[in-house]
Formats: C-alpha cells, structure tokens, sequence
C-alpha cells in the first residue's frame, strides 16, 4: 500500500494498473485472481447486463435514484471511525459516510485503479522530490450539519491515528510522516508534542500541506485511505464514534445495532462536488448474517426485499455456484471478477523459527482440496506469489513447485522433518492453526488438517470471531498461533500496498497491541533494508522490479503460504443493477449501484 519515485511527477502520480485492500484485511472471502477459460464469458456477461440498462434500442438510460438497497455482508462490522477502518468490507461501507482527499474512481475495468480529487481539487501536488505535497480541499463540501470541511479537520483526524487507541487502524500516517522532535502521541493526551503534528500544515482553511519522512511518489494513493479523513474535533464522541462516525458524503448514520446499520441520505451533500460516489439508493441497509447458503439461496428466489439485496463479502455458496455459471439469467445478476488480492495462511516466525520447519509445512499443504472445499477454481487461480499477476510489480516464480503439483509434495516435507531432527531443531509435532469461525472457513481448514496428517503433525484449530479476527485476534502480535489464515488486498495497486505492511517487521506492534499485519512476525534486516531501496525508488518501472525480487526474497525464507489469486463470485437480487467487482476492495463498489 506504498510508493515513491526519483523525479518528481509532473503533477499526479501516475495511473497504475489494476489491483485492490483492502486496506490488510479482506473479509473471510474477498475476491480476486484471474480470469480462467469457461468463466471468462460469465464475467464478461455479468459486467455487461450489471453495469447498464437500455431501452431496448441499446441506448443506456440514466440510473435509477430512490429505493432501499439491502447490503448483505458475513459478519458485523468491527469499526465505522475512518481512523481504524481497515478491513474492505468496512472500507466499502465507509466510503459512503466518509470521504478522502482522494479516492478511486467508482467505474468497472482498470481504469478503477486510478485516484482522483474527493475533498481535494486533485490528486496532489508533489515538490521536493516527491518529499512535500500540497492539496487544496473544495469549498463546497459539506459535514451533515452544514458546515464546511476545512483544513483543521483533515490535521484532526490525521492526528487521532497517532493514539494509541487506533492502533488497530492503517499505520500509513506514522510510517509516512515527519515525525515532530518528541514522539507525537495523538490529541487526546499531554504525553508527546502538545503543539500538534508539525508535519501537517494547514497554509489556509482550505490548503493542507504534508511534509514527509522521505520522497513518496505514490502518495495520493495513500491519502485516499480513511486512516486521513477528517474528523471535526467538536464532533468527536470517543469510542462512540465507532458506531456513529459524522458524516461528509452521501449518507449519514440513521441508526447502527447490533444486526443492523441504516444509512439516510446526508441533506448537505452535493453530486456536483463528487465526481466518484452515484449515491442512487434513498436509504442503505446493510444487515450481517454468516449463513452462505441461506443467503445465496435467497438471493437466487430473489422474493421480496431479497431483489434488492446484495452479498458482498461472502461468495455465493459452493453448491450453487455450477447452477449460477450455467443459467444465463442468474450468471447475468452474479457479479464476478478478479482482484489483485491473495488468499494465504501466515507463518509465525516467533513460533516457527526454523526455516525447514516453515518450508515443510509450504510443501505438504495440498492447494486443490483446500481450493475445491471453497467452490473450486470460480475462487481464483493457485497462487505462488504474494504479488498477485494484475500487479505490475508481480514476478513470475514458484518456489515450492506447488503450480505443476498443487496436491502437495509430502515425501519433500517429511525429508525437511527429518533433516531438522537431524540438525538438533526437530520441528513442532502440533501446530496451532487461526481462522475466521464461519462454517465456510472451517470446512477448508479441514482440508489443512488432512494435509498435515499425512506427514505426522497435528493441527489444533483456534477459531476466532469474524468480526475481530484481524484486529485483536491474530492482529495481536502475541497470538501465540502457528499458522494463520488471511487474505490481503491491496491498498492501491503497487508492491508498496502488500510487502512493507506484511513483511516489514519494524511496523509490528509491541505485543499485546492490535492491528498488526504483519502476521508472520517476520523482521529479517536484509529485507528490510530491500523494503527501504524500494520505497526510495523513484523510477517506476525499476522500483516494480524491486518489489517483484523482494517478493521472490520472502518466500524463500517459507513465512507465507500463497494459496489462490483471489476472485470473487458474489450474487444480486433481480433489481440490483451496477454490480462490478472494485479492485480496491475485491467486492462490488456500493457507490455505484442503484434499483431498476
């Protein structure tokens, strides 16, 4: 989720190529990977008949506005306050409450990677070799009261990232940053700076200024994470502002519960000041339920409210997937597409230290069962990277073999057993495993415990609550767990979105904290002074390179497991029209759908 450059761009950064986020956490099923034969025509249709209605005559009508969109996601939203937004499910919802200085364009296809002005007139202004940027907010933006954002808004929220009660969120503003002479330790307290952030300068009420540790040249795809949303000091409630986040984009928070949030629209908005969200439904109403197959049958009987529903974060059940591809009318209401996102299980180097330990569980995992417990390849292709193919900083390798024999190679991994029972280091008879508690998750974490019957080590399962599962359960780096499944979707479409917050261990948190990334708690010197070259990299193309070798780097040290490129195959109600798969969040974009 990171970038920088040699000469400083001209004016923006330049557009990149398609990727994802999710800010680090997906949702339990996030989507991504790419485009297989035999499904390919599915997407294609699907983006087809979702993206516009016609008249017959091919000529597209205008979307609809007005209507109740039901938003169906797998399990409650952990935060709404755009500084511990984190997970994309949360990212996607919030960017209807919230807006950015810049944000991703709200269209189908590559040109979704690109960052425009939200609250900014552009998407930067970069000096100083890419070490200062300037943006200038629009006079005609609103809060849901009324009054205008201004610049000591944007300082506010940048500076509540910096206490400690957000350290669950994105740790972009602290890593990004020139740090004040005393540590900064956010508003709340008189520990650290009491001057305020000195590295955020508001030059008038509507000019910000930010002067950075080093030269960022992808920098305005960072600010248009929430972890910079403003936030008006006088509106701040504390912990209650996780339900009940103030409003500057089309909707406002009418009501949030514990089965149920209700959006209103927000009266100061003004389509002319946004170019990105379509904001067409009156109301939105996003609901949790965790039973895949319920959900995805409902949605396919498509009776009542359920034609205005949409699945979001979960794919549609297994068992329905074969009738979904071969009926052309429910292929025309899935929405499918791949993302630059990829599905893992994380190593914990703190429990795993030895290198042929880690490296025998990479070989004898066996990918296609895990694969098919989870609807098979409508899920994503195998993955042997952490740089998924959409990226341009990808690097084609596979280390382990595991693309010409995704069933594993158990005889490889019992050799590396032995060879550490040999050296003194035997290797762990019993491995603690980590995953989501939903009943999808767990029937491919089955398959996991299979594999690793078959070369004499147990797996103890460690279900989690979805809801906290990458925030203070396996985000706590004293998890104490072994192995740990994730997901991660990029936060903008770069090497520097997926290897500094996963592999970087100078950003993991002391234990005890939450919100931690780097799952592995990986923290090779070596790598990390790669992670340093890159990021300083101002040619674009070498700086791709860079990650690809770090990439390459990462996985001959054995701390992660790549499984698939995550694709995703969610399903619509009849009247849902729009549904495209956003790269920044490997689910539909809820800011362009609207009701026939």
């Amino acid at each position: 989720m990171q970038l920088p450059h040699p000469k400083p761009p001209a004016t923006v950064p330049p557009v990149l190529p398609a990727p994802v986020r999710a800010r680090s956490d997906p949702p339990p099923f996030p989507a991504g990977g790419t485009t297989r034969p035999g499904i390919g025509f599915v997407l294609v249709a699907a983006l087809a008949l979702g993206a516009c209605q016609d008249d017959g005559g091919g000529r597209e009508l205008v979307p609809h506005d007005g209507g109740t969109l039901h938003v169906v996601i797998g399990g409650a939203l952990a935060h709404l306050d755009p500084q511990r937004v984190y997970a994309v499910t949360e990212a996607n919802v919030s960017r209807l409450l919230t807006r950015t200085l810049t944000t991703f364009r709200s269209v189908p296809g590559a040109a979704s990677s690109e960052v425009v002005g939200d609250l900014a007139t552009d998407a930067g202004r970069p000096s100083e070799r890419n070490q200062v940027w300037d943006f200038t907010l629009k006079d005609d933006v609103r809060w849901e009261d009324g009054a205008p954002v201004t610049c000591t808004d944007v300082k506010y929220g940048i500076q509540r990232s910096f206490a400690p009660q957000f350290d669950d969120g994105a740790k972009y503003p602290g890593q990004y940053l020139r740090p004040n002479p005393k540590p900064y330790t956010g508003p709340f307290t008189a520990g650290g700076d009491g001057g305020g952030l000195r590295s955020v300068e508001c030059l008038t009420s509507q000019s910000i200024r930010f002067h950075l540790k080093q030269p960022v040249g992808d920098f305005g795809y960072a600010v248009a994470l929430s972890v910079f949303a403003p936030v008006p000091a006088t509106k701040d409630t504390g912990e209650a502002y996780d339900r009940r986040p103030f409003s500057n984009g089309p909707y406002k928070v009418e009501s949030s519960t514990a089965q149920e949030l209700v959006l209103t629209r927000n009266p100061f908005w003004r389509r002319g000041s946004d170019t990105v969200r379509g904001a067409h439904p009156d109301r939105v109403v996003v609901t949790w339920r965790n039973d895949t197959t319920a959900v995805t049958a409902n949605l396919i009987d498509s009776d009542g409210a359920w034609a205005d529903t949409i699945a979001i974060d979960r794919d549609a059940a297994p068992n329905f997937v074969q009738q979904i591809i071969n009926d052309p009318v429910l292929s025309g209401r899935a929405v499918i597409g791949s993302t630059g996102g990829v599905r893992y299980f994380a190593l914990n180097t703190r429990t795993l230290p030895d290198l042929a330990c880690r490296q025998a569980l990479t070989y004898a995992l066996n990918k296609r069962r895990l694969r098919a417990s989870l609807g098979g390849f409508v899920v994503g292709e195998f993955a042997t990277t952490m740089l998924a193919p959409q990226l341009k900083s990808h690097r084609a390798f596979d280390l382990y073999g595991s693309a010409a024999n995704p069933d594993g190679d158990p005889e490889r991994a019992l050799r590396l057993l032995q060879q550490a029972v040999a050296a003194g280091r035997p290797c762990p008879a019993r491995i603690r495993l980590a995953y989501p508690n939903s009943s999808d998750v767990a029937r491919a974490i089955s398959t996991v415990v299979e594999s690793y019957q078959r070369i004499g080590v147990e797996v103890v399962r460690r279900p989690y609550p979805s809801q906290s599962y990458y925030s203070t359960g396996i985000g706590d780096p004293a998890n104490g767990n072994d192995m740990m499944w994730a997901g991660w979707v990029p936060d903008w479409p770069n090497g520097s979105a997926v290897i500094p917050p996963q592999f970087d261990g100078r950003n993991v948190p002391r234990d005890g904290s939450a919100g931690n990334t780097d799952y592995a708690n990986f923290n090779d010197p070596q790598i990390n002074a790669m992670i340093d070259e890159a990021l300083a990299e101002s040619d674009l193309e070498r700086q791709y390179r860079l990650w690809g070798a770090l990439d390459e780097a990462i996985q001959a040290r054995a701390v992660s497991i790549p499984v698939f490129y995550i694709k995703a195959l969610r399903m619509a109600g009849a009247n849902v029209r729009n549904g495209f798969i956003h790269p920044q969040f490997g689910q539909p974009d809820l800011c362009a759908l609207y009701l026939s």
